[in-house]
């Protein structure tokens, strides 16, 4: 009962997170400086007044900002999350069922290998604490934290593609291959399922590049967290008995102390999700991927309001539900913070 009362409080606390999200990110997108009508309507904006006219009217561009966020509102609520300008004025709803799934795409993969670098990693320097091994992990780590995700990206890119020739510079996938067909929504799984080998390959090949270099700026938080979990697990009472009782140092370490040090991890990779969903709009724009973090670049250079305001609203979404998930784990995981 515990566990849910301290379900449903943070359920509360996340919809009060995205209402504000929403509304913040409303505000400052109508805040930007330029002429809307004109990046959305190019010339055509001088040319023709009275279409432009038109479109003023028709998404209220010279109501107040209040009255422009109320009918955004209200066709939210009713699932109309708008048209986008800056792609041919298609709606936005439809745009992010095409791009989204690319961009998870990316954070699937990015976490999979953020968490077993940073795992191994981690491991490896608190089981060598202090030694050269340890030293040349900390180094290697601190490096890739330090680095933006589109600096490494672009490294990656001159290197494997340009350099070397083994991985593709740009795109999902072989724009000549056949796509196929929607089951689940992620293109990767369809294609598996579907038995599409040739797209499979191809596309596995492209995802490479844009999940490792965020993967690479990621990885460092995990290592950290481990190594020094582990080293202070190792200084508890409980691993004294166990050496007391004979083990060996390899299973006090492996057997005891890793798994109570892996609490931890769970807060550590809610935090990692957020930092992958908002570095793939780098990436994303470095290699062309045609996922939702290079919907948002050309949203915003086209002041394309129903465009910024989606992507935000949708990787807030993602954001608060992986870290709603986290605190429900941590607090199933440990009483004590639900009993707080």
């Amino acid at each position: 009962m515990n566990l849910l009362r301290f379900a449903l409080r943070r359920l509360l606390f996340a919809v009060l997170v995205l209402a504000s999200v929403l509304t913040i990110t409303f505000v400052l997108s109508h805040l930007i400086p330029g002429n809307v009508l004109q990046a959305w309507l190019g010339r055509s904006a001088a040319q023709f007044p009275n279409l432009a006219a038109a479109y003023a009217q028709k998404y209220h561009l010279t109501d107040s900002i209040p009255v422009q966020y109320f009918y955004y509102l209200v066709n939210m609520l009713q699932g109309n999350l708008g048209i986008s300008p800056s792609r041919g004025f298609i709606p936005v709803g439809q745009v992010i069922s095409e791009t989204l799934p690319f961009t998870l795409q990316i954070v699937f993969f990015s976490f999979i290998f953020s968490l077993a670098m940073g795992l191994l990693l981690g491991i490896l320097a608190a089981r060598y604490y202090r030694s050269p091994a340890d030293n040349a992990i900390r180094l290697f780590y601190l490096g890739g934290y330090s680095s933006p995700p589109y600096f490494i990206a672009v490294i990656l890119l001159i290197v494997f593609s340009f350099y070397l020739g083994i991985l593709p510079s740009g795109g999902a996938y072989d724009v000549s291959l056949t796509t196929p067909s929607i089951i689940t929504g992620l293109p990767i799984l369809d294609s598996l399922l579907e038995g599409n080998l040739a797209y499979f390959q191809s596309a596995m090949v492209h995802v490479l590049l844009p999940s490792f270099s965020l993967a690479l700026a990621s990885f460092g938080i995990i290592t950290r967290v481990a190594r020094s979990s582990l080293l202070e697990v190792m200084q508890t009472d409980y691993i004294r008995a166990a050496r007391a009782k004979g083990l060996s140092e390899g299973a006090v370490f492996f057997r005891h102390a890793l798994p109570n040090a892996s609490v931890s991890l769970i807060t550590i990779s809610s935090l990692i999700v957020t930092f992958l969903i908002t570095g793939t709009i780098f990436v994303e724009s470095v290699f062309a991927y045609p996922g939702m973090g290079q919907f948002v670049v050309t949203a915003l250079a086209g002041l394309d309001y129903p465009g910024v305001l989606a992507t935000t609203l949708v990787f807030a979404v993602v954001i608060v539900a992986t870290n709603f998930v986290a605190d429900v784990l941590y607090a199933y995981v440990d009483p004590q913070i639900r009993l707080g």
